[in-house]
């Protein structure tokens, strides 16, 4: 799949731009602060329904505007796809796919799409929930009903914990029937998504790390490992049984502390390089590459599973801070994308060998 063309109004420091992509890679080359992310954010947002960079849509409207516009033509083959979306600064946004109102959740099958931005540092760094955040987003591109079992899941914890604070406030209440109620259903879904995320991670641990010794060179091993709260070897067809135990065992600590303890919420995904955490053993190109080979391998994936098309992949300032000898590699690994996007502050971060079509921004603004 290739984006064709994609025209903004009032978003971020856009007032209005149309810029059409007619190869592959595209690149953008722009000082920090100039619009070059706004830019790809807004490729995003068209693909996946949401933004990468804030869980606030107010924000992506141009300041003293009500609304921001993003419209996007996506090909793949002889399949068109036109995406129109108009986010308000208070209020309900629409989304239309060649004209068709769609829910957020349904594009991102539709639009299949990989980004790489600075923020991923978090995948390494960061803490457990922007692991479990990538796992679920491979699922959301990947599998049929994983982003409905994402939002029964949230939903259904929210009314859990929100039960147990309850029941903390006033001890010895008289809703442990509604609390077994809430258990099970938590159970339900708990068990889809912990089945589902050991998929996943099967899946992507060995693309994982064959990407990340194509990138760091030499010898170096990098590994994925799934940490659960339901228990060390857990069988699938056992995962129900053995969160309702821990569920009877927790149970009154959960009361006294008010929220749900055990699940898929506390989880984690522990990174090794060498044999030693990345989280706490990694220098700054060591994370760097191992953000951006979780990605690669998440693009595999995609590939794998999609029926419209290989996904988009966006590196969003990648090269600044990869050696010359990761970028070289990092490049030549990427020859075989179908529609590259690749951003720079500075051109010559750029190996010699990504030859595409380039265009420089400059405030809000976008030549060619």
């Amino acid at each position: 799949m290739r984006i064709a063309s994609i025209e903004l109004a009032a978003w971020r420091n856009y007032s209005g731009q149309r810029l059409e992509m007619a190869s592959s890679p595209t690149i953008l080359v722009g000082e920090n602060g100039q619009g070059k992310t706004n830019f790809v954010e807004a490729i995003v947002y068209a693909a996946l329904g949401r933004s990468h960079r804030t869980w606030s849509d107010a924000t992506l409207v141009r300041a003293g505007e009500d609304q921001a516009i993003v419209r996007m033509k996506a090909l793949s083959g002889r399949r068109a796809l036109d995406v129109d979306i108009v986010i308000t600064a208070s209020g309900s946004n629409t989304i239309r796919v060649n004209g068709n109102p769609t829910k957020r959740r349904e594009l991102a099958r539709m639009l299949p799409l990989v980004i790489f931005a600075p923020e991923d540092m978090s995948l390494v760094r960061g803490e457990p929930d922007f692991r479990r955040t990538f796992i679920d987003d491979v699922l959301s591109e990947t599998m049929n009903g994983a982003a409905a079992d994402q939002a029964e899941f949230e939903r259904v914890l929210r009314q859990r914990n929100t039960l147990l604070k309850s029941m903390s406030a006033k001890p010895g209440s008289s809703e442990s029937g509604t609390l077994d109620t809430w258990t099970e259903a938590f159970i339900e879904v708990a068990t889809r998504i912990i089945v589902a995320r050991r998929k996943a991670v099967s899946a992507l641990a060995p693309r994982f790390s064959t990407h990340y010794s194509a990138i760091a060179g030499g010898q170096n091993s990098a590994t994925l490992v799934l940490i659960e709260t339901v228990g060390e070897g857990v069988p699938d067809s056992e995962v129900t049984a053995a969160l309702r135990e821990k569920f009877h065992v927790k149970r009154r600590d959960e009361i006294d502390r008010g929220s749900t303890l055990i699940g898929p919420h506390r989880d984690d995904l522990l990174i090794e390089l060498n044999g030693l955490s990345a989280r706490t053993h990694s220098s700054q190109g060591e994370a760097w590459s191992t953000a951006l080979s979780l990605r690669l391998a998440m693009v595999d994936i995609v590939t794998e599973h999609s029926t419209v098309g290989d996904p988009v992949v966006i590196l969003d300032d990648v090269f600044s801070e990869l050696d010359e000898g990761r970028r070289t590699r990092l490049a030549d690994h990427l020859d075989h994308i179908e529609h590259l996007i690749v951003t720079a502050a500075d051109e010559s971060t750029i190996p010699a060998s990504m030859v595409g079509e380039r265009h420089h921004v400059k405030g809000g603004t976008i030549d060619g």
